[in-house]
């Protein structure tokens, strides 16, 4: 059997983070400034900017941990 299936996550082996909010500010503060690098008009600068800022904001705006993850 390969274990006990975690509630929080369903998934076998993957650690549950303490607070998964700092984690992904700090995840996504350094994309971000990573891709400060990257021409502006180039596409994947301008698609990877969207769909970080849109998840940042959720990061921001949500503190409940539980409804950030189903949405």
């Amino acid at each position: 059997m390969a274990g006990a299936l975690k509630k929080t996550t369903g998934l076998v082996g993957l650690a549950v983070a303490e607070n998964p909010h700092e984690h992904l500010r700090i995840l996504y503060t350094k994309i971000l400034a990573a891709l400060q690098d990257i021409p502006k008009d180039a596409a994947y600068r301008k698609y990877t900017e969207q769909i970080v800022n849109e998840r940042f904001n959720m990061v921001k705006t949500e503190p409940n941990v539980i409804i950030s993850a189903t949405t």
